[in-house]
């Protein structure tokens, strides 16, 4: 917690608003939160799994209004589109 005291003025406060979007607007965000996941090293089974849990509020969003079948057809084009980046980590074998 800040020591700073709360000020109704603060220019730095977290304001939200909500805008209005078509269904253009939803596609291209579906396209956006993919894209950026997969190429962060996400599985294509986790990503579903993100659009499935109601916490994410947005890609659940999405994945209501889309249906499954729009968000696994969306992950496979984008996954063909720029491939999927893995990572592995391995523990380096110390000789002592």
């Amino acid at each position: 917690m800040t020591d700073k005291p709360f000020e109704p003025d603060d220019p730095m406060e977290l304001v939200g608003v909500a805008v209005d979007a078509d269904g253009a607007a939803l596609d291209e965000m579906a396209r956006c939160f993919v894209e950026e996941y997969l190429r962060e090293g996400w599985s294509e089974a986790r990503l579903l799994a993100l659009f499935r849990n109601s916490f994410y509020r947005a890609p659940h969003l999405i994945y209501r209004l889309r249906g499954e079948g729009y968000v696994k057809e969306l992950i496979a084009e984008t996954a063909a589109r720029w491939g999927v980046w893995r990572t592995e980590r391995k523990e380096a074998r110390g000789d002592a």
